[in-house]
């Protein structure tokens, strides 16, 4: 990854001192400075601008970024991880998402997010406020989950919902007092994508919250400059959106700074937020001072539905640019080079508190997902009441503790529910005469699979001596007519450009319905092989074991109710278990084409 220096003189330009309609002109709404807060991935404070006599907005300080057209290879190494893990690519290098000791981390100082997304992995009707500098609204990981109004008609000129905002289709701007929401600057793309890129879409990186509505807020131009009366429309917004219109925003995301300090035009609208149900997170700022003595605003607004938020570095001590308050900033999030969305469909690491918030909001967002309805106290006490303590911190932050996402949800008493293999709709069924058992097919005879199979869902191709899963979602074939209540299955499999390859037993119906499952699965730390079960459409993880390789000989033993899957000739998961109890049919199942049998054998 090439670091790209930034030259932060650019962008340093006036804000517009023109208010949004709806915003009063009192003595604290006029264009005092503000900026976001980030520093370079080392933690070091750099092109910080001091405040002048008439000063001036001025953009996000980055001084280092590594910035990439696509998002990176992953990575692997030799962790056992829980079953909701995405197939983004580049997941493997959030280490604040899972630190596995990647990039001179260390290992286990993440937010915990891999258990949390057990629990889950957010709702769409969910809503956070990212309060920034627009949203690249075509970026191919953040497009999904945009809001969209649903009282607005899209361009037709009206204000359909009579809020006040003609088209506000995913939000507004209020910079420019129009519905002209992309993003110049790349900040607030960055931001939202900490908070939820699109999770599992097999693009680029993932967010905290794989599903949520992030409604766009611009108050920062293109060259990162913003006005004090910009913050104010846009804290007005969100408030009346939930308040009277009934959107469920749940929290609003503010990574960014306030240089002329205290406003009470401000903490009043933060207030009107809490009292309506809406968390406000904000970045502590980044002078590496203690926010006790010399307050930071907005995060120094003592309020009840504040969370102010530190930078912590990826082994785990607070980054050196991070501002901290022992009774002012509540805890510390994972804030060094964080990777995420860019400007122009690209991917970015940066660095800075403006990175570590969004890793709360997005944990809010889990939270509200979880639990409907979860009030601003609730929020607070789970996330502030779980933190994991680190000696670092104490005597840095009210609960001298890092974020954990999933010791939150925890908190909430809710049950986990493991994400299941991909699927696919039925495709194609073959209807044959039945196959006796003991059987083996070396898969000799190019083409469709031959008559001794019956696919019930997704396709393979014969050729060059196995077969390949052809379908990009899950592939199903069964031998012809068995029913068999115990069986040993073993194949030589190869995940090949798959994302997993196994063997089925006692399965029933006609496409991805009822079965024991064991498969070799690529996960972003190497490979595992796990048994599931399927019952009720539901799936759940019986066992799982790590292995090393992609290719191998693959045991499916289903006695009774004991379930044991080996990997070249080693057991490396087993269960016991009774909910498929009947006879069924044996064979393959793949997720993803390119997923290879070159030999399988039953008896």
């Amino acid at each position: 990854m090439k670091a790209v220096g930034v030259d932060c003189r650019r962008g340093m330009r006036h804000a517009s001192t023109r208010e949004p309609r709806g915003v009063s002109r009192g003595r604290s709404s006029g264009t005092k400075p503000w900026r976001a807060v980030s520093a370079d991935w080392l933690g070091r404070p750099v092109c910080r601008r001091q405040p002048t006599p008439r000063p001036l907005a001025t953009p996000e300080p980055l001084e280092r970024r590594a910035v990439l057209s696509g998002a990176a290879d992953a990575a692997i190494d030799d962790l056992i991880v829980p079953t909701a893990l995405p197939n983004d690519p580049s997941f493997a290098q959030e280490w604040s998402l899972q630190n596995w000791g990647q990039s001179g981390g260390t290992a286990g100082i993440d937010i915990n997010a891999t258990r949390a997304w057990d629990i889950t992995t957010g709702s769409r009707s969910v809503v956070v406020a990212v309060i920034d500098s627009g949203i690249d609204l075509k970026h191919p990981d953040l497009v999904a989950n945009l809001w969209t109004n649903p009282g607005e008609i899209a361009g037709n000129g009206i204000d359909d919902d009579r809020n006040g905002f003609v088209d506000d289709i995913h939000g507004w701007n209020f910079v420019d007092n129009n519905a002209n929401l992309q993003d110049g600057y790349g900040h607030g793309t960055h931001v939202a994508g900490i908070i939820g890129a699109v999770g599992n879409n097999g693009v680029g990186v993932t967010g905290v919250a794989w599903r949520v509505s992030l409604m766009v807020l611009r108050v920062q131009n293109d060259s990162g400059a913003g006005t004090t009366s910009a913050v104010i429309g846009a804290l007005r917004y969100a408030t009346t959106m939930r308040r009277d219109f009934g959107i469920n925003v749940v929290v609003t995301n503010n990574s960014w700074e306030a240089v002329a300090g205290y406003s009470a035009v401000i903490e009043g609208l933060i207030r009107e937020q809490g009292e309506a149900g809406i968390t406000f997170v904000a970045a502590a700022g980044n002078h590496g001072t203690n926010n006790d003595v010399t307050p930071r605003y907005p995060s120094n607004y003592d309020l009840p539905n504040v969370i102010a938020v530190a930078s912590l570095a990826s082994s785990g001590v607070l980054a050196g640019s991070s501002d901290y308050g022992p009774t002012t900033v509540d805890l510390a999030a994972p804030g060094t080079f964080i990777l995420s969305t860019w400007k122009g469909g690209g991917y970015a690491a940066l660095s800075g508190t403006s990175m570590a918030a969004p890793h709360v909001s997005g944990t809010v967002a889990l939270l509200a997902a979880a639990k409907p309805g979860i009030t601003v106290a609730e929020v607070r006490g789970a996330i502030l009441g779980t933190t994991a303590p680190l000696a670092s911190l104490a005597g840095k932050t009210v609960t001298g503790g890092r974020l954990d996402a999933f010791a939150a949800l925890a908190s909430l008493g809710v049950a986990a529910a493991p994400v299941p293999p991909a699927t696919t709709p039925l495709q194609q069924v073959v209807v044959s005469p039945a196959v006796a058992l003991p059987f083996t097919d070396e898969f000799n005879a190019a083409g469709p699979l031959r008559a001794d199979w019956t696919l019930r869902i997704g396709g393979f191709d014969v050729a060059a001596g196995s077969a390949a899963s052809i379908a990009t979602g899950a592939s199903i074939a069964t031998l012809r007519g068995t029913a068999v209540k115990n069986s040993v299955q073993r194949a030589l499999v190869s995940l090949g450009t798959g994302r997993s390859v196994g063997l089925v037993a006692r399965y029933s119906g006609l496409s991805d319905q009822s079965m024991y499952l064991a498969q070799l699965t690529r996960v972003q730390t190497g490979f595992m092989v796990q048994i599931f079960s399927r019952v009720g459409g539901r799936w759940t993880l019986l066992s799982a074991g790590r292995v090393y390789a992609s290719r191998g000989w693959l045991r499916f033993d289903v006695i009774g109710g004991q379930l044991t899957a080996r990997f070249n000739g080693r057991v490396v998961a087993a269960a016991v278990d009774g909910s498929i109890a009947a006879a069924g049919s044996v064979g393959m199942r793949a997720a993803g084409a390119g997923a290879r049998f070159e030999t399988y054998m039953a008896t």
